[in-house]
């Protein structure tokens, strides 16, 4: 008879306690979504562009210049933004090299 006691009392609690927790939670998962939202983007150069697509840096001059990935001038450096490696990785463009 005390397991069913004890049973009835952790519903009673849960039940009282639950509205408490779940709105802790969404507070939590909304703190935590602002602060990744937030990230700066990563910019890659070609040099690192190129190891992380395992390619030459005359194909991803060619995919640059075809506009399979977007590159950004800074000053006179190409960079890669992460998110444009992602989106040419994610359309699974073939990085092969071509003959003329």
């Amino acid at each position: 008879m005390e397991k069913s006691d004890n049973r009835s009392v952790q519903q009673a609690v849960m039940s009282l306690f639950s509205p408490f927790i779940d709105e802790i939670v969404e507070r939590i998962s909304a703190k935590v979504l602002s602060v990744t939202v937030k990230k700066e983007p990563k910019f890659y150069t070609r040099k690192e562009t190129a190891d992380l697509l395992h390619i030459t840096l005359p194909t991803l001059a060619r995919l640059t210049k075809d506009g399979l990935i977007v590159s950004k001038r800074v000053g006179s450096r190409i960079l890669y933004e992460s998110e444009a490696i992602d989106e040419a990785v994610k359309k699974q463009v073939i990085f092969k090299y071509r003959r003329g």
